[in-house]
């Protein structure tokens, strides 16, 4: 079993298990504690970058040497590319779902993922600064064209069918809610609401987390979010 898979509690490494998944692919899981918020130093020991998630395979079939990758989205490119068959990555085989699995995929952390870091920051550094008002009229407008997306579809991002694109978007929707709380309108985004309901029910989904957080852990999918109690603490 050549592929280790690093995850640090709540946090984008949820990702990577759950990809594998639902690949149904054979990995190793080492689970590694914060320290007290941010990465330990077991983390920090496997990759420069001392960020989750983190991917080891002893010998890669592509190299016939050990690989070690940080970043969330290359860790997600290399399992589907080498070790999936290319599931869950539309091509230019599969018509119009390609662009636009293209654009959702990136949207997660290109666009995403940067503005509830930046809220996150905002708030932290002064709550009452026109800077968090500005930067929460961008996500909910990033949030009305997500819901508006999921309207067309019915399903998934992409399309009828999950790719990839959920499993990078559907951490800052719910975990990451979690460290910088940002509600959802129930009619205005009623849709994404919909999405997260469905998205949670995968059978996949359940035993990643359950791997990662426990057999009590609730994802963050309702309309309202609350600080994660290690936040708190801070």
């Amino acid at each position: 079993m050549p592929l280790t898979l690093h995850h640090m509690g709540f946090s984008q490494s949820e990702r990577i298990i759950w990809l594998a998944e639902e690949l149904g692919i054979d990995y190793k899981y080492v689970s590694h504690k914060r320290d007290p918020i941010f990465a330990p130093q077991s983390i920090k020991d496997l990759h420069p970058a001392g960020t989750a998630p983190v991917m080891e395979d002893d010998p890669s079939p592509v190299t016939d040497a050990r690989v070690v990758l940080a970043e969330s989205g290359a860790i997600t490119d290399y399992i589907v590319a080498v070790h999936g068959n290319g599931r869950l990555a539309p091509t230019p085989k599969d018509g119009a779902s390609y662009p636009n699995f293209l654009e959702w995929y990136h949207f997660a952390n290109g666009s995403l993922q940067p503005t509830f870091l930046r809220l996150l920051m905002a708030r932290s550094a002064d709550p009452s600064s026109p800077f968090v008002a500005r930067t929460l009229d961008k996500a909910m407008n990033q949030l009305d064209m997500l819901d508006a997306r999921l309207a067309q579809t019915g399903a998934y991002l992409a399309g009828k069918e999950l790719t990839v694109a959920d499993i990078m978007i559907f951490f800052t929707l719910t975990t990451m809610r979690g460290f910088c709380p940002v509600d959802f309108d129930t009619e205005k985004h009623k849709h994404i609401l919909a999405y997260l309901k469905r998205v949670s029910e995968r059978p996949a989904y359940q035993k990643a987390m359950k791997i990662c957080e426990g057999d009590d852990f609730k994802p963050l999918i309702g309309p309202k979010a609350e600080l994660w109690p290690l936040m708190k603490k801070v």
